[in-house]
């Protein structure tokens, strides 16, 4: 049975938090070890499905923020910081201050805001130091400690490898927004919405087309296939989550 979903890009953040949820090594951390839910607003949805609670203003969960058609800085009123997650409960602890702790089974999970069709993601970051990632990325890898990538397939752009050498020839002159520069996620775990649907149901899924209007921008529409039982369970989870409030700055 071959079936076609749309999902708008709220829908499919609650979607890839519920992919990134049913992954096997973030079931086993969630009883065994700990995971860092950095901020961003795909992974305020991330959060909210980790520790089952409803973040009021997940334009909050961010520092870095595009909207209204330019690169900014969060102004919510209502922050929620990133929660760190031990066996399952939140922590009252900063992510920066439990990072040196973090060890081979432990999770650390970051939004991006570029993804290739290689798979390869990147962050887009305005801190002279390298914002969220630049801080963790060293302690990842010298740890084995695994980066997880919650990305929406409306972020795909051509090449990342080539943006990131074509941002890093020079300086940033001008800009609508912050400036900002580009750093990759080499060796993270991306999760998109075709990843959260073959994780969660035995399908296979294939993006077709992207894009809408009218509150369906950033839309993307998906062909799944597999036994008559998976594609109806999927498209019976799919239409529950459909309606998905979208991502409004306050």
């Amino acid at each position: 049975m071959k079936a076609l979903i749309t999902l708008t890009s709220s829908e499919s953040k609650r979607l890839i938090a519920r992919g990134v949820k049913a992954m096997p090594s973030v079931q086993n951390a969630q009883k065994k070890h700990t995971i860092i839910v950095a901020g961003g607003t795909s992974n305020a949805f991330v959060a909210e499905e980790l520790l089952s609670l409803q973040i009021e203003d997940k334009s909050g969960y961010t520092m870095g923020i595009v909207t209204k058609g330019e690169l900014g800085v969060s102004q919510s009123s209502k922050k929620t910081p990133p929660y760190v997650i031990c066996k399952g409960q939140a922590l009252d602890v900063s992510w920066q201050e439990y990072l040196p702790k973090l060890q081979r089974g432990d999770i650390f999970i970051k939004g991006g805001n570029a993804v290739d069709h290689t798979g390869l993601a990147a962050v887009m970051v305005s801190n002279s130091m390298g914002g969220t990632i630049g801080a963790a990325q060293g302690i990842l890898y010298a740890r084995g400690v695994e980066l997880i990538v919650p990305i929406g397939l409306e972020k795909m752009i051509p090449d990342v490898r080539v943006a990131i050498e074509f941002m890093t020839k020079s300086a940033v002159d001008e800009a609508i927004g912050h400036k900002v520069g580009l750093i990759p996620m080499l060796g993270a775990t991306v999760v998109t919405e075709l990843t959260a649907l073959e994780t969660l149901y035995d399908v296979e899924a294939r993006c077709i087309a992207a894009g809408g209007v009218d509150g369906s921008e950033g839309s993307v529409t998906i062909a799944i296939e597999g036994l008559d039982e998976e594609v109806q369970r999927a498209m019976e989870d799919i239409k529950s989550l459909k309606g998905e409030p979208p991502v409004i700055v306050h």
